[in-house]
């Protein structure tokens, strides 16, 4: 198979389903495997860039975004199979090449989530820093457990005030397809959103902006909350594991978070 002469991502996917099938692949593999390399082809996409023109960068680049989004690491593991797998289809092994890996076996039960001393001792950080948008951004994850994809896409029309000035609501768009989803804003996050929000005197539509004016973008995040020993996902699964523990029945909590069933929120039962 020669990726080369194809022109389009569905011409791609369909020279590796072939190949797949010459190679006696269950139908049940060779889908779930153009499934991953077709969400890699949006991500590229996303990125402006070609599969054709895949890099070793790219696959790692990849690899990472997953990690920020919280996926497992027995997930993260699978997707790098399978695009290697493409790699040995296309004669391409060149792009999978010393690409770091997520080793580790997954623990039983959500990934890591801060307690409410680590809470505490988080807000007290990021407060004494005095720099409102990173405030605002801890206490947005914190209150609403949104995925880092998510979170970047936030436009300032995505925030709605209600009538008291006091809380609101926030609509997002679903990182994963699922349409969107709207959530609760309490006085608190409203308080250090506008905060924020007065500090800024542009007209850019996004709702976090970078030092440097433009979107927010998820390697910002993740290096802005590093400073303080946490990642996104961290804050996401305190959120949802904090609404389980209140007794929040699991299919509200699963629609909070975003999860397409209660399969993925019943590992924050203790």
């Amino acid at each position: 198979m020669n990726i080369k002469c194809a022109g389009t991502t569905e011409e791609v996917l369909d020279l590796f389903a072939s190949h797949l099938s010459q190679k006696g692949r269950s139908e049940n593999t060779i889908k779930t495997y153009c499934g991953v390399l077709h969400s890699f082809c949006n991500w590229l996409e996303e990125q402006k860039k070609d599969i054709q023109l895949v890099s070793s960068v790219d696959v790692q680049s990849y690899m990472d975004y997953l990690e920020a989004e919280g996926r497992s690491n027995s997930t993260i593991n699978k997707i790098y199979n399978a695009i290697k797998t493409f790699a040995h289809a296309t004669a391409q092994l060149e792009i999978t090449k010393d690409i770091r890996r997520v080793t580790k076996i997954d623990k039983e039960g959500p990934s890591e989530f801060l307690t409410k001393p680590d809470v505490e001792k988080l807000l007290i950080s990021v407060k004494n820093s005095g720099n409102k948008r990173n405030i605002a951004m801890v206490y947005t994850f914190l209150e609403t457990g949104i995925r880092v994809s998510e979170f970047c896409m936030l436009n300032k029309s995505d925030v709605q005030f209600n009538s008291n000035g006091h809380t609101g609501q926030l609509t997002v768009s679903n990182s994963k397809g699922h349409g969107y989803r709207t959530l609760p804003l309490t006085k608190t996050v409203v308080s250090y959103l506008k905060g924020y929000l007065e500090t800024r005197d542009d007209d850019n539509e996004a709702l976090f902006l970078s030092g440097y004016d433009k979107r927010i973008a998820t390697r910002t995040v993740q290096h802005t909350l590093k400073q303080y020993g946490i990642t996104p996902h961290m804050l996401r699964h305190t959120y949802c594991y904090d609404l389980v523990q209140k007794g929040v029945d699991l299919s509200i909590v699963a629609q909070l978070a975003g999860h397409v069933n209660t399969t993925i929120t019943k590992q924050y039962v203790s």
